[in-house]
């Protein structure tokens, strides 16, 4: 239960970094059909739409790397004791 409270704490808190990205803001007042307003493009949020879009993609990776090390370990000193 606490595993799977871990795991919607990180989807919800990359969701919220998400939303503060103007990229992904434009992305979806486009999808929602929202007006939308092309501004000036300064490059500021692409490098931090970029982060996103790898730690969306990596993350469960990341995730399951993880937890497979940290049973792996567990199991190596439940042996030695």
């Amino acid at each position: 239960m606490m595993l799977m409270m871990v795991i919607f704490a990180v989807i919800f808190a990359g969701g919220l970094y998400a939303i503060r990205v103007p990229a992904v803001q434009a992305d979806l007042d486009v999808l929602l059909g929202n007006n939308f307003v092309a501004g000036s493009d300064d490059g500021s949020g692409h490098l931090a739409h970029i982060v996103f879009i790898m730690f969306t993609l990596t993350s469960p990776l990341l995730l399951a790397g993880v937890l497979s090390m940290g049973l792996s370990a567990w199991r190596w000193f439940q042996r030695q004791a």
